[in-house]
């Protein structure tokens, strides 16, 4: 019989330069497969030969420019700009307000400035805050969104069942989204943290297979007189005021503030703008990103807010801080949704390094700070490499079918690299 433990476990130098060498070879097949721009023998390519149809530039670097003054569609890396413009123009300290009155007849209105952190855990805070005071019992309530009017569709709007779609609001809980799961068996619950079981939440999970869902709030339907936005805020009240030990009636519907009357509650939200921006721009929440863009239209022309005062503003500030006219820059809306928004790489130089002190609200990807932009045929990222102390500004806008962005950032860091070294 072999000797089967000796023919495999040689313990001679040769079969240990063999095992050396056997081990090398399948490092570098690894690496390749890891990393196919350095594999042996194949070249790196030209940051260009990535690009199909878009432009990229890096700042310092003047040979990693190319088709840098086209306007491309930039998806979410717009709100780069929207925090920028909000971050200075309101302040980084800056709270959103929700008001709060109470009748004589037990009619408590709700008045919503664009807060976007009404989540079911600030509700139940509120609602508390109002138990506090000695509030036993609420009769109605009266909703009040007039702060904001958004006559007519947001350019990008797709009117789709995900969240990440749902429409903007002065008064407006949950991002405007439902959180559900459900059941192997039908069963429907809530998920996050979690916010109560509403009856709305059973009606959006009528149809749908198991799982977890994040859906859109517009899809329920409804009509001027009782929009679903408003609906949701007012079961999500009516559910948390209960919680708190406040009587109910149940009933509600639309309308004003009682003018001049003083509230009896000012909310502010938990988390100050700064925070705000980080969360939106780690997590790329549409919803948040043009609450603020809307709340910069009314900061600077006014209540209500509107979207045309959303994109003057952003317009002005690009053209006096920025020197960004309408050649370099065409703001539709501030989160990106929009195709109908434009921009150059080259603009983002500018806008970049006023960004520079806030450089750290940006989520890092393999070490580099950056905001990414996806829509179907469209990938783009803009941040800062990281060379020694500094930041380097880079932006790159790919509006083609193949997503060779990963790729591109690669090259361009890699290049930018050895151009700085060999200065």
């Amino acid at each position: 019989m072999p000797d089967r433990s000796r023919s495999h476990c040689q313990t001679g130098p040769a079969a240990f330069a063999g095992l050396r060498l056997l081990a090398t070879l399948c490092l570098m097949a690894a690496l390749a497969v890891l990393n196919p721009l350095t594999a042996p023998g194949k070249e790196r390519p030209k940051p260009e030969e990535l690009v199909v149809n878009g432009g990229y530039v890096v700042h310092s670097s003047g040979n990693l420019r190319y088709r840098q003054d086209e306007l491309f569609v930039p998806a979410s890396t717009l709100k780069i700009l929207t925090a920028l413009v909000a971050l200075e123009r309101l302040g980084g300290t800056y709270r959103f307000e929700t008001h709060m009155w109470l009748d004589s007849d037990g009619t408590l209105t709700i008045k919503g400035y664009g807060d976007p952190t009404l989540t079911s855990e600030a509700v139940l805070e509120i609602a508390e805050k109002l138990a506090a005071l000695g509030v036993r019992r609420v009769a109605a309530l009266r909703l009040d969104d007039t702060a904001f009017d958004l006559a007519g569709e947001m350019a990008g709007e797709e009117n789709s069942p995900h969240g990440y779609d749902a429409p903007n609001g002065a008064l407006a809980v949950n991002f405007n989204s439902v959180p559900l799961t459900v059941g192997k068996n039908g069963g429907v619950t809530t998920v996050d943290s979690p916010p109560p079981l509403l009856p709305l939440v059973r009606e959006m999970a009528i149809g749908l297979s198991p799982g977890q869902y994040r859906r859109n709030i517009a899809i329920l339907g409804g009509d001027k007189r009782r929009p679903p936005d408003l609906r949701y805020v007012a079961e999500l009240f009516t559910a948390q005021l209960r919680a708190a030990g406040i009587a109910v009636s149940g009933s509600w519907q639309p309308g004003q503030a009682p003018p001049g009357a003083r509230p009896l509650l000012v909310h502010q939200s938990a988390s100050p703008l700064e925070e705000i921006v980080r969360h939106c721009l780690e997590f790329s929440t549409n919803f948040t990103a043009n609450q603020l863009f809307l709340g910069i239209g009314a900061h600077e022309f006014g209540l209500p807010a509107t979207w045309e005062k959303g994109r003057r503003a952003m317009t002005a500030y690009a053209a006096t801080t920025l020197g960004l006219g309408e050649k370099q820059l065409v703001v539709r809306e501030g989160a990106g949704l929009s195709r109908y928004n434009r921009i150059s790489a080259a603009a983002f130089l500018p806008l970049l390094e006023r960004f520079r002190p806030y450089a750290h609200l940006l989520h890092e990807k393999d070490g580099v700070p950056l905001k990414s932009g996806t829509l179907s045929g469209v990938y783009c990222y803009a941040g800062y490499f990281r060379q020694e102390e500094a930041l380097v500004p880079f932006a790159l806008l790919l509006n083609q079918e193949e997503n060779t962005r990963k790729r591109l950032l690669a090259a361009l860091q890699e290049s930018a690299k050895t151009a700085a070294n060999t200065r």
